[in-house]
């Protein structure tokens, strides 16, 4: 008896998740498909491994080129191209 409670209670918060979700997208506040003219949104332009575990990736994410370190604990934004007046070097990465 206690499965079928524990099983009907599962399924009632996915028939909630379900008509959240309908409700959602029925109001525009939620889109599956990218915009029109954005085929991909974020794409990969280029990687340098560093170690095994470390390695810096140049990412562009809507139309702006940012550059990533990946680590083991996680990632870090270390320089965004957009941000910076064209035509200007970089001095130092930080």
């Amino acid at each position: 008896m206690e499965i079928a409670r524990q099983s009907l209670a599962i399924a009632i918060v996915f028939a909630l998740l379900w008509v959240a979700l309908r409700l959602l997208r029925k109001k525009g506040a939620l889109s599956i498909r990218p915009a029109k003219g954005d085929s991909r949104l974020i794409e990969s332009r280029g990687r340098l491994a560093l170690s095994a575990q470390h390695s810096l990736h140049l990412v562009r994410v809507s139309g702006r080129d940012v550059l990533v370190g990946v680590h083991p604990s996680g990632l870090t934004v270390i320089l965004d191209l957009a941000a910076r007046a064209p035509g200007t070097e970089v001095s130092a990465l930080s």
